[in-house]
């Protein structure tokens, strides 16, 4: 071999080179593939996580987080509850304990897991059930978040044993399970803590739990602040594989991107931001939607939103499909009740429409409000029919044009005196008796003489001395109703698009109609939300101060209603449940009923809803809340948003799917693994690689 590449030439020698680097590569690619599909891999404990998020890091205490958000991630790691959601199977499972509930659905008794232990090395017991559920939660002081999600009031707590709740309801909850899923707190750490005073206890700076994953410490950095937990050895369920896991939070995405080289995973992934993060070549996106939607909330108490016609006229509109192509989301919402399958929204998109509402609250276009009024009669104006001039159509619709899903039409008329025949659409009427007064002709798709569209049939007799006239015409429009929906549709898409920016709407006393609409700046969508329903309202004649707010101001102007408008987002959760944000008792100041909505007919709806076991039952329940709620209008709902979140491609065994909130990307994180190998299927070995290899060929 030596004595050969001797003799080779300098350009034979570099030919070889590359013959046998492919060779090489060719062969490591077949073994891999033979391993790919042969092999299975197995995890490895041990290793990191470390994930990127933006945003702040709020209190690492279960009863004060908000739902979803990025410290709801960190808590349910650190603490662990009597039940927990499955994502996979969508149901509530029992976590620190098993559940049984009784027949009439009133008691639920939970029994605690013998091997259940504090971080601190101490056992979870019922009194620490008792404390958090009774002693806390059911405190008249206590105000944390959980209960802007959870109604615990009707709840009777008892201890049976050291290992044993009981949960006495005054009425059947299909939701109860939901409600407890919340991280117990440890009664020997925080009995003596006031509860006024709770969420700023020194115990939220250093949590102790019973979840998988033990709190280390906070690190704040120049530019982020980091988050360490660490494997829970004395864990009571499965043993977590990877030992660490690392939170990083950035005050935008721009700076998380350039510590991404550090990250295993970044927690959401703006639909902008997707291609700079797939050209890290490290990272595979994963897509998932919510049982969540983004509305435009019109404050009912705002003196201007009071009349119903100013919130329709809002809604008509509001181009959603303009809106969501431009933001490169992917689904409508017109409704916030997420288990009815909206088809056909009552309200859709229509300028001409909105002017009319608008008309009827008394705002008027400066100079022009005499030629909307004449747009509005025209909208109901019907044909006008010369009474001087004889009718000799009788029907259908006594003989004026027609709009019929029928598929067969018999029209009818009468004729003068000396007619001899009768010819419609140059057919003969065979059966008509000259001299008659009476006739009749069937349209019909049958004879081939009714068509979809317009159908113009003339009437023109002869008389008895051969001279021919003609005597009547009418219209039938035939289609079924998903046809005319569509021919409205196109109608009412030509109007939108020659419609034009119109001066600001004013009243009696010269005030224009303008409205403040806050938000926040984070997502930053929001706000570009915001700029396109400014413009797209401004084709009514209605203007907008967009205020977009910092997280703290934000909460001040949210919780005090200082706002017309507001543009957020809002998560049904796990039992689809509209309760939180639609009754009457949350629209106090604390509460997410953010549109100061209260109808009694409404509430009791949703209190029904909560009660419903049966699902068709509770799906016509909804239904009639649903037909409340479009005829109120108390908000604009736009999309369900579309999230991307990354993960490196040596993290395994991780599925997003069928998730409530974002935190229910980990409800599986014990068996993620970041360090895996890989070992044969049972029966195959590597002498079965050359049977394989001669497969492939």
């Amino acid at each position: 071999m030596k004595k050969t590449l001797r003799h080779l030439s300098p350009t034979e020698k570099i030919i070889v080179t590359l013959l046998v680097l492919i060779v090489l590569v060719t062969g490591v690619q077949i073994v891999q593939q033979f391993l790919y599909e042969n092999s299975e891999s197995t995890p490895i404990s041990g290793g990191a996580y470390t994930e990127g998020a933006v945003g702040e890091l709020g209190t690492l205490n279960p009863l004060f987080v908000h739902q979803g958000s990025i410290t709801d991630d960190i808590t349910r790691l650190i603490f662990s509850g009597l039940t927990k959601y499955d994502p996979e199977t969508k149901q509530m499972v029992g976590d620190l304990a098993t559940v049984e509930i009784a027949p009439d659905g009133k008691k639920y008794t939970f029994k605690i897991k013998e091997d259940a232990l504090w971080h601190d090395g101490k056992k979870v017991t019922a009194d620490d059930v008792f404390f958090t559920y009774n002693d806390i939660i059911q405190n008249p002081l206590f105000n944390g978040a959980i209960l802007n999600y959870s109604d615990y009031s009707g709840t009777k707590v008892s201890k049976i044993d050291d290992k044993t709740v009981e949960f006495l309801l005054e009425k059947p909850d299909s939701f109860f399970l939901v409600k407890t899923m919340t991280g117990l707190l440890p009664r020997h750490l925080l009995a003596s803590e006031q509860i006024d005073f709770l969420e700023s206890s020194m115990f939220n700076f250093e949590p102790i739990g019973s979840g998988p994953y033990e709190y280390q410490g906070t690190v704040q950095f120049n530019d982020y602040t980091e988050v360490s937990l660490k494997k829970n050895e004395k864990y009571y369920s499965e043993q977590p594989h990877i030992d660490n896991i690392v939170v990083k939070l950035f005050p935008n995405f721009k700076s998380l991107l350039t510590k991404s080289k550090e990250l295993d995973g970044i927690r959401v992934v703006p639909d902008s931001e997707t291609p700079k993060v797939l050209n890290k070549n490290k990272f595979i996106l994963e897509r998932y939607q919510l049982p969540q939607y983004v509305a435009v909330f019109l404050n009912q108490d705002s003196p201007k939103l009071k009349k119903v016609n100013m919130r329709l006229a809002l809604q008509l509109g509001t181009d959603k499909q303009s809106l969501i192509d431009s933001i490169n989301q992917h689904q409508i919402i017109d409704t916030p009740l997420l288990e009815i399958d909206e088809k056909s929204w009552v309200h859709q998109f229509s300028i001409k429409k909105a002017n009319g509402a608008l008309f009827e609250t008394g705002w008027l276009i400066p100079g022009k409000d005499t030629d909307i009024e004449e747009e509005i009669i025209e909208i109901e104006e019907v044909e006008e029919i010369d009474e001087n001039e004889p009718d000799y159509i009788n029907s259908p619709n006594e003989g004026r044009d027609v709009k019929t899903t029928q598929n067969k039409v018999i029209i009818t008329g009468t004729t003068p005196g000396d007619t001899k025949e009768i010819i419609v659409n140059d057919y003969s009427l065979k059966r008509y008796i000259p001299g008659s007064k009476g006739w009749s002709y069937i349209a019909s798709l049958e004879y081939d003489n009714l068509k979809r569209g317009e159908n113009i049939f003339n009437v023109e007799i002869i008389d008895f001395n051969g001279n021919k006239k003609f005597l009547d015409s009418i219209t039938i429009t035939y289609g079924d109703a998903l046809w005319f929906s569509e021919q409205d549709k196109k109608r009412v898409e030509v109007e939108n698009l020659e419609s034009t920016v119109l001066p600001i709407r004013v009243n009696n006393a010269g005030e224009p109609l303008e409205f403040t609409l806050i938000t926040t700046e984070k997502p930053a969508v929001y706000q570009e939300v915001a700029e396109l329903l400014y413009e797209q309202w401004k084709k009514i004649g209605i203007d907008v101060k967009i205020e977009v707010l910092d997280t703290a101001t934000f909460r001040e102007r949210l919780v005090s209603r200082d706002y017309d408008l507001l543009i957020f987002g809002q998560n049904l959760g796990y039992n689809l449940d509209a309760y939180p944000y639609w009754h009457s008792s949350q629209a106090k100041n604390e509460g997410l009923n953010l549109s100061q909505f209260k109808n009694f007919v409404a509430d009791s709806l949703l209190e029904k809803a909560r009660l419903e076991i049966d699902e068709e039952k509770r799906k016509e329940t909804l239904k009639s809340l649903q037909t409340i709620m479009s005829e109120e209008v108390p908000a604009i709902f736009l999309y369900s948003p579309t999230y991307y979140t990354a993960l490196s491609k040596d993290i395994q065994n991780v599925t997003i799917d069928n998730l409530a909130t974002a935190s229910d990307r980990l409800a599986h994180v014990t068996s993620w693994y970041a360090r895996g190998q890989h070992t044969f299927r049972e029966g195959i070995h590597w002498y079965h690689f050359f049977p394989w290899i001669i497969k492939q060929f």
